[in-house]
């Protein structure tokens, strides 16, 4: 009865912290779709240096997300492991709870750091759309190709099907 309780404790402690552990599915951290990227980047209308600087930055910012990423995955499986153990410890558990949290700040962090050094190679002018384009983003508005598809789930009427 023991050894059953035990068990049954583990799986509750594993199921709530990886549920807790996990990424916000309405929190839109990592870096947007490639096509809607590419379509964002359009817009500014960037010089031939500017592309290039850009470039350079996504894949600094891309090489450091993956490692980010692989730690996470690594704390999500001790974390299981600590969880399914005879004796769980709490104090273990909430310790890789934050652990895993500390990450995900990081990974949203470096997020953040990478609009920045963006920001920061535009033109004035270009940084004007530049806000633009990502305080609709935030705010959920221009979300590509699929945006009327999420309007019309929201129950908002998609302006190619409006009446007219």
């Amino acid at each position: 009865m023991r050894t059953s309780m035990a068990l049954l404790l583990a799986l509750i402690i594993a199921g709530g912290a990886t549920a807790l552990a996990q990424p916000d599915p309405a929190d839109h951290h990592g870096p947007p779709p490639q096509r809607g990227r590419r379509e964002f980047m359009e817009k500014l209308g960037l010089n031939e240096k500017q592309k290039t600087d850009i470039a350079a930055l996504r894949t600094e910012m891309e090489k450091s997300m993956v490692g980010i990423q692989a730690k996470i995955k690594i704390a999500r499986i001790d974390m299981k492991n600590l969880a399914s153990a005879e004796s769980p410890d709490k104090a273990s558990i909430e310790g890789k709870m934050k652990e895993i949290s500390d990450l995900q700040f990081q990974a949203k962090k470096l997020t953040v750091d990478h609009i920045f050094a963006v920001y920061a190679l535009l033109t004035p002018e270009q940084q004007k759309k530049f806000k633009d384009q990502l305080m609709k983003r935030l705010s959920g508005g221009g979300m590509g190709p699929m945006e009327h598809r999420w309007k019309g789930f929201r129950g908002e009427m998609p302006d190619e099907h409006a009446p007219r």
